[in-house]
């Protein structure tokens, strides 16, 4: 009789159980009613959101991260100030020319924290938005790991463009061994002022920039200067091949060989370069290997000679040591290398050694080279003439400048 007292109050309670309906406990009495973001390309990216509670909402803070190169996961949070009420609008704008801009096609993820007066914590989904340059009517055209944006010219201009990237990528692997690991997005824009314009604080002089940390390269090229651009893609393209290859979380790669090997892959140096190098060998006033670890100088004849120099550092490298010589100081670099640790291990020499080695070699054999690889682009000729009137105007202002007030005044 027990036995069956017990039986029939366990069907009594399991019958109960599924007749009844079930009772929820709210765990959360914030709503989220509306979330909604809007990028102003390059200056800032504004976020909203609307949310109601059975309590005052008293804090909400917007959390963002930026997909880049990192090896660490960086999560940027924002505390928004408002006045506490049970249903609230709430708006933040990044200014991203605090922290320099951002690429074109650069991702974010972003969410919401919100807390209410009953205690209660409410997060929104996160959510992944693309921070396009949406200005303009971009056009892609994709082959391999590499994607060309462009707006402006033809699809065959574009094609070109793409071609000479392949090419470039074929041709790097061939001298260095180098390759790239990642996607990379390159973005062509009409000219250098439709470029400078995508930028939070360009310098005049910009043409074309690669970002690193995003594997995307911008560059202003007119469909009518084909020659100057394709140049220019090669240039950009080698330092994302060269950033891949040699990316570590302890130190860089010297500014030469980084500079050095993207003016390399472009192949023969150009007149002004030249110029300045065999200019620098006439006068004994070559730069030292160390002296051009760090970044160039802002004066021009200075930029130009380091970059001469770098080219002909790493055209003497790979062309005395060989290509898998190259390779093996790359994959140095990434394990985490110094420059001396990574020269001596891989040459047996170290920084000093290189540059005796390389300004004996130079000086004994580059004015015959020099002369045969020059080559001659017209905006290179537009700069030699403009640069030479501008320095003849100066001297005539500093050492005449009572005449040169006098025509000034006529």
């Amino acid at each position: 009789m027990v036995k069956r007292s017990w039986s029939a109050l366990l069907v009594s309670v399991l019958l109960w159980i599924c007749l009844c309906p079930p009772v929820f406990i709210e765990a959360d009495s914030i709503q989220i009613t509306k979330s909604a973001n809007f990028g102003q390309f390059p200056t800032n990216i504004s976020f909203n959101l609307s949310a109601s509670s059975d309590y005052e909402i008293t804090g909400a803070r917007l959390h963002y991260r930026v997909h880049r190169q990192s090896y660490a996961i960086v999560v940027s949070e924002a505390l928004v100030r408002f006045t506490p009420s049970k249903n609230v609008d709430l708006g933040y704008t990044i200014d991203l020319r605090r922290a320099g801009g951002l690429p074109p096609g650069t991702l974010i993820d972003y969410w919401w924290t919100i807390t209410d007066a009953n205690g209660s914590v409410t997060q929104s989904q996160v959510t992944t938005i693309r921070f396009d340059d949406n200005r303009y009517s971009w056009k892609a055209l994709s082959q391999g790991l590499v994607t060309l944006n462009w707006y402006s010219g033809s699809d065959s201009f574009a094609k070109t463009l793409m071609d000479t990237a392949q090419q470039a990528l074929i041709k790097l692997h061939e001298d260095t061994g180098a390759a790239l690991v990642q996607p990379v997005s390159i973005y062509i824009y009409e000219n250098a002022q439709a470029l400078q314009g995508s930028m939070v604080f360009p310098q005049e002089w910009t043409g074309g920039v690669a970002f690193t940390d995003f594997n995307t390269i911008c560059i202003g090229i007119e469909p009518a200067n084909v020659s100057w651009g394709k140049r220019a893609i090669v240039h950009e393209l080698a330092h994302l091949v060269t950033s891949q290859m040699t990316d570590n979380p302890y130190g860089g790669i010297p500014t030469w060989l980084n500079e050095g090997l993207s003016m390399y892959a472009e192949g023969p140096l150009d007149a002004v370069y030249v110029a300045f190098m065999n200019a620098a060998l006439d006068q004994q006033t070559l730069f030292s290997v160390a002296s051009l670890a760090s970044p160039f100088s802002a004066f021009a004849n200075l930029s130009y000679l380091s970059y001469a120099q770098s080219y002909h550092i790493v055209k003497y490298l790979i062309e005395q040591y060989g290509q898998d010589k190259m390779l093996q100081l790359l994959n140095t670099f990434a394990s985490g290398a110094t420059t001396d640790d990574a020269l001596l291990a891989v040459y047996g020499f170290d920084t000093e050694g290189l540059n005796k080695d390389w300004q004996t070699f130079i000086v004994n054999t580059v004015p015959e080279r020099v002369n045969s690889d020059i080559i001659w682009t017209p905006w290179l000729v537009v700069l030699m003439v403009m640069v030479a009137g501008a320095t003849s105007i100066i001297g005539v202002w500093l050492f005449y400048p009572a005449s040169f007030t006098d025509r000034k005044k006529s």
